[in-house]
């Protein structure tokens, strides 16, 4: 099964405390058949529990987001009991309240997301086409003094087409072993190469995704695209800037 399916039988909740953290809800039989040998079912019930310790500090959030909400009265697979028939403006704290019983009797997974970082890359046997030409090497220090620069750049000129027109061309070094270097697209939709495109560690650079979806209204499976400028564009519009979520 695919991302697709699995996207239909699940429901992603983000959370404020911890600001930026994702659980997937779904489950164990979709769990175990769409991310097949990808699904860790002893881990997912270690997260499970944890998930528990910190949905009260979130439900109340939870239960006064609409979209989610309705998006739980819209799905049969997460319906419940005559949910299908209340009305999310006002039965929102009740329909949170199943959903996590059904998490505490063990009926539903809690996983950590967000719900495509589940999955393994279809790139990661073959090659990266028109993003990565060969195996990566760069210089960190070059890289972090070019987004200083650009950073600059952005402060300065908000208005500015490019946050990298004012900033110099990258520059890699060559691997002392292999002599690859990286070959970056100047823009990506997939979080890994992103997060290395744009100078952050992939851990880092995935609590900034949380953060910057919840804030612009985003859902968890909305694809995005990252520029090399930190710019996300979302349906052909420029919605905001990366490097405002690094702190």
């Amino acid at each position: 099964m695919s991302l697709s399916i699995f996207e239909m039988h699940s429901v992603e909740l983000f959370c404020q405390r911890p600001l930026g953290a994702c659980y997937v809800i779904c489950d164990e039989w979709h769990y175990k058949a769409c991310l097949g040998k990808a699904a860790d079912l002893q881990k997912a019930k270690a997260e499970t529990r944890e998930f528990l310790g910190i949905a009260e500090l979130n439900r109340r959030k939870w239960g006064e987001d609409l979209t989610l909400v309705r998006r739980l009265i819209g799905r049969k697979v997460l319906g419940f009991h005559g949910v299908r028939d209340w009305n999310p403006d006002t039965d929102g704290w009740w329909i949170i309240k199943a959903l996590l019983d059904d998490v505490r009797k063990g009926v539903r997974l809690a996983i950590k997301g967000p719900r495509d970082s589940l999955f393994p890359s279809p790139y990661s046997s073959t090659p990266f086409r028109n993003l990565v030409a060969r195996s990566v090497q760069y210089d960190p220090a070059a890289w972090q003094a070019q987004l200083a620069g650009a950073r600059a750049a952005r402060a300065s000129d908000r208005g500015a087409s490019t946050l990298l027109g004012n900033a110099q061309p990258f520059e890699y070094v060559p691997d002392a072993l292999s002599g690859d270097v990286v070959e970056l697209a100047a823009s990506t939709n997939n979080p890994n190469y992103a997060a290395k495109m744009l100078g952050y560690n992939r851990d880092t650079f995935g609590d900034m995704v949380h953060a910057m979806k919840y804030d612009l209204k985003l859902r968890g499976d909305d694809n995005v695209i990252w520029h090399d400028s930190g710019d996300v564009e979302f349906r052909k519009n420029i919605i905001g800037n990366m490097h405002d979520y690094a702190n």
